[in-house]
Parts: C-alpha cells; structure tokens; sequence
C-alpha cells in the first residue's frame, strides 16, 4: 500500500511538474494583462486607476496555469459577456467595460478571447520578425514573446554594430555601426535567434550651404540653377547617392545682396535609409569689379576630331578673365566625348567665376554656334556668372558632351579666377565612350555640368602634364564707330575680316571667332523731313547668320547662304535728329567670315 501510494504521489507531482512547463507566463502592467509577453485585453472601466491595475493583475493570477490546450470561448448572458479559459478562468466582460471600448460585450469578449488563443499557442520564446533593419545612431524596441521570453536572456553577435538590452520585457536595439549582426535570445532548453542589418543614412538632414552667384542683378533663373546646382551636388551624403528635391522659387538678386531658400530635400542610395529634410541655402551676390578679359583662348585644333587626346590647354591666372572658345566635330567613325575641366593641382582652393555658354550636340555646326553665340549675348548684358569652388586636388567639368558622329560641341564661355592657386589649368579632351554613372549621364544634356556631377578628386589621368596650346589671343575686342547721314548712299562695316594676332605673332585668328565687337553707330537726319535707316547684314563668304545686342536688345537673322542678306533693324529719324546706338555681336562658330554691316536708306520691313 505504501509503494501504491508513492507511486500515486509522484505520478500526480509529474503531471503538475508538466502542467507547470506548459504553462503560460502572465503579468499585469497599467491595467493592461500580458499572456506570453503579449497584450491581450486592457480594463477600462473602474473608479481609479488603483481598482483597474487590482482586477488586471488578478486576471493575470487566474490566467498563469493556462495552455495552449485550454480551450478558449464566450459566453454571453444579456449584455455582458464571460471568456472562459479552461475549467477555472473565467473573465467577465460587463456592458460598462463595453461601452468604455465602444463596443458590444460580445464583441469585446471575442477579440479578448482571440487574443488570448493566439497568445496560448505561441512557442516558448519568439520575435516579432525573422529580421530587423536599423538606421546607425537609431534605437528600436524588438519584440519578444513566448512563455520563458520575459527572463530571456538576451545578447548580440557583434556589440560593434548592434547592442542589446531587455529592459522590464523590452528588447531595445541600438544601432551603433554599418553591419549584420544576429541577436540570441535563451531560456532554458530553448533559444531564438534575430537577424539585424544596420545601414547608413543617405545624408543626415538638416544641412547648411553657401552659394555665389555675380551679376547685376542676378538673375533669378541664374539663382534658382545654381541652388538647384548646388542641392545636386553639394549636399553631404554617402558615396553613390542622388539628392531630389521640390521645386524652388527664387527671385533676382542685387549685387552685394544674399537671400536664403530652405529647400525639401530627400536623398536616396542603394543599401541605406532615405535621408529626407530641409537644406538651407543661403545665395550670395559677390561684387566683382568690372575687368575685359585679358585674351581669347580658341580650341578648334582640329575642328574635325578622329581620335581621342587632348585639344587645348591653357592656365588661368588669379585675377584673369579670359573667353574661351571651343567648336569641334566628331570626325570619327564612333561616339566620343568631349568635355572641358577645370584641373586644380594646387594645395589651395579655388574660386572661379562661370558665365557658360554651350550648344547640345548638332549636326549643323552653324546652328550649334547661333546657339552658344545667342546664350553668350543674353548673359554679357547681365555681367552675370556663377561662382564654383574648386577644393584643391580636384576637377570641375565646365562641357560634357557626348557626340555621335558628325555631330558638333560648341561653346563660349567666360573664366575667370578670382582667387586660389597661382594658375588654374583649363583643357578640352576627347575621350573614348564608356559607361557614365547617373549624375555624369545627365550632365551630358546641360550647358553647365558642374551643377550635376559636382566636383571630383583628381586621378592618375587628370594629373597628366600637358603642353599649352599656342592658340591665345591678346584683347579679343574690335571697337568701331560708324557715322551715316541720311541723303548718303550707305555705311559700311565688316565683321571678322581683319584677323586679331595670337601671343607669339606668329598665327592669326581668322574669321575672329569669339572676337566680342562692339560697334557705336550714329545716325544722322540733316534733312526737314523724316526717314527711315536700316541695318543690313549680308553673309559675304558663306552660310552664317547674325546675332546682335541692339542697345540690349537681342536680334537675330535667318539663316543665310552666300550673299544673303537680311534686315537687322530699321529707325525712324525725325528731321534734324541725330540717334546713337550701340550694337554688339560676334562671328557665329561654324559659319563662314567675314560679313558686313550696311547702313542704308530702309528699302522694306525685315
């Protein structure tokens, strides 16, 4: 009878001992009942919240030798409710609870009742996820459930990437470095593990940035491409990533004024969290005193390029200003690319003023010349330029262009050095095709590529030594005055005939491409009756067309073959009245010169 009785007493401890290993982990907090770590209904109703946090934790008593094998239902009698777990627990759901959740007492007690169910049937331990990723600098709570999850413990592969603690049945993750790492959690015989993969921001937002812009004014387009510029190119962020950002609306800016834009701005990269804020940009108008450039340096040798190499070198000096010229065609059987940089070797920083102008890609090299001489025109009234920094050891590309073949670059722009290293290196090179990253591709569709491809450190191929071109021109400017009184037959002046010398005075520029004139006319009416004057030009060597400045305004002719000619303006002058007025223009790239100015008695409308 003894031996029944013992072997009775220890088969009734087994079977309490196995009850007890299935059994649920409950506890209350904030009158909020947690089975297996998991929230599964919240008391609402009550006097105080002393009574609400006392019915929650008996709730909880009642529920802890609960098991997945408990069944789990609803009773409902009237308008209250009753879940039952088991044959011992029962939790009574009253129409005040109800009403506290917006809902029916059945309704309550079902969605207690499944969260309960569900909570039963978890494994002993759990994570919310099979995987985590984390920003760096980044914290995030984990979850971890299951009925040994609250004395868990819990550890990180790699405390360089990732740390962990389990703070009062928290799982708190904090990122620390790039990296994967696994977190561990044990109890007992059983163990989960959780992956984590922590990744950089894009760029860590907000951000401040300085913008110079020169002109009088500058223009608000001006201002609104060089932040769109510098929001593409400047904005701190990991390698390989892309700034967007929402429109801006800028205005025009006296000089010696700066204005300030915040933009929105949201930076993207694979393998990293968006970046996403508001970058404030503040735009400066620097005064730049009023300087001629000092020559015309001229890249046209060749004009029809066969293979790749360097076209042009020259160093620009701090103070200098030069206009530099450049219009070559893609003579070879396959795509090239041409670009022109600016190539800082110096220790120091340098700070260039831009005022491009540069033609897309054409197969008529005239209308790529009207293009850039039409851009070269608008902004010489403006004085207006932008203002790049050049950080030392590095390169700025001022035209990237890819050409077909047969296709033309053309461009004329003004450089010019307003402090840095004792000489800024200036070339054109053609290079081979190859595969162009986002920011280089898009710079091939822009007058201004440095706005999308920035600036970037010199390597093995910029820091070559090249020779300086010989093709420098001393004083690219021919000044004239033409004086026509009505009564005479005409007045006359040509343009690019007599060729400017090169530095050494061993080389003419013929045709004087690049060449700024600026010609005064004065029109005289000595007569007692009105009459009407016209500007003609004819395209005297070949096909061409003009562009002119007339007293600022800008005009251009059609396109002309040779002997063409076409009317540039007409004026009426009233008896006895003399009228000046300033034209300016310059040979067009790719068309043929010289070409002459007639002023004459108006026969017709242009």
């Amino acid at each position: 009878m003894r031996g029944t009785a013992w072997i009775s007493l220890n088969l009734g401890l087994l079977l309490a001992l196995s009850r007890l290993g299935s059994a649920a982990e409950a506890h209350a907090k904030d009158a909020v009942v947690f089975v297996n770590s998991v929230p599964v209904l919240e008391l609402k109703s009550g006097h105080d919240r002393q009574e609400l946090d006392k019915r929650a934790a008996s709730i909880a008593r009642s529920l802890r030798f609960a098991g997945a094998d408990d069944e789990v239902s609803v009773k409902t009698s009237g308008a209250s409710a009753i879940v039952k777990v088991g044959t011992s627990t029962s939790i009574a759901v009253s129409d005040e609870e109800a009403q506290s959740h917006q809902v029916s007492a059945t309704r309550l007690a079902t969605k207690w009742a499944d969260a309960i169910r569900d909570a039963l049937n978890l494994p002993t331990l759990k994570f919310g996820d099979d995987s985590e990723r984390l920003p760096t600098s980044s914290s995030k709570i984990a979850s971890l459930v299951g009925s040994l999850a609250m004395d868990a413990v819990v550890t990180s592969s790699d405390d360089h990437v990732v740390t962990v603690k389990h703070i009062d049945g928290a799982i708190v993750l904090s990122a620390l470095g790039v990296g994967d790492a696994q977190i561990v959690a044990e109890s007992g015989n059983s163990q989960r593990r959780l992956n984590v993969s922590v990744r950089p921001y894009a760029a860590v937002l907000p951000q401040s940035l300085i913008v110079e812009v020169a002109g009088t004014p500058a223009s608000a387009s001006l201002v609104n491409d060089a932040v769109a510029g510098a929001l593409r190119t400047r904005v701190t962020h990991i390698q390989g990533a892309r700034a967007g950002f929402a429109a801006i609306h800028t205005e025009q800016l006296a000089e010696g004024k700066q204005a300030s834009y915040d933009a929105w701005v949201r930076v993207r990269a694979n393998e990293s969290f968006d970046g996403v804020g508001t970058v404030h940009v503040t735009v400066r108008n620097v005064a730049l005193p009023d300087v001629r450039d000092t020559a015309l340096w001229y890249s046209n040798n060749p004009e029809d390029v066969t293979q790749t190499g360097n076209l042009f070198t020259s160093f620009l000096k701090p103070g200098e200003s030069v206009r530099f010229l450049y219009h070559h065609i893609n003579g070879a059987s396959q795509p090239l690319i041409f670009r022109v940089e600016a190539v800082n070797t110096s220790e120091t920083t340098a700070r260039l003023a831009l005022r491009p102008a540069d033609s897309k890609p054409n197969q008529n090299p005239v209308a790529a010349g009207v293009s850039v001489a039409r851009q070269f025109l608008s902004s010489l009234a403006s004085n207006s330029s932008e203002v790049v920094s050049i950080p030392p050891h590095s390169t700025l590309p001022i035209a990237f262009r890819m050409l077909s073949p047969k296709d033309t670059t053309s461009g004329l722009c003004t450089l010019r050095l307003i402090d840095g290293p004792s000489e800024l290196q200036i070339r054109t090179e053609a290079l081979p095709p190859f595969d162009l990253s986002p920011e280089w591709y898009n710079a091939t569709f822009t007058a201004a590529p440095w706005r999308e491809a920035g600036v970037h450190a010199i390597n093995s191929f910029d820091a070559g030594a090249y020779e300086p071109s010989d093709h420098i021109y001393p004083n690219p400017y021919k000044s004239e005055e033409i004086r026509y009184r009505v009564g005479d037959r005409f007045a006359v002046a040509t343009i690019g005939q007599k060729p400017i010398a090169g530095v050494d005075h061993s080389r003419n520029l013929d045709g004087n491409y690049g060449v700024l004139y600026s010609f005064k006319a004065v029109l005289e009416n000595p007569t007692s009756s009105s009459a009407d004057v016209e500007l003609l030009f004819e395209s005297s060597a070949g096909y061409t067309a003009g562009l002119f400045l007339v007293d600022g305004e800008l005009v251009q002719t059609p396109y002309l073959g040779p002997k063409g000619q076409s009317q540039v303006r007409k004026w009426r002058l009233g008896p006895g009245v003399t009228r000046t007025i300033d034209i300016e223009t310059l040979p067009v790239s790719g068309g043929a010169y010289p070409a002459t100015l007639t002023f004459r008695p108006a026969l017709g409308d242009k």
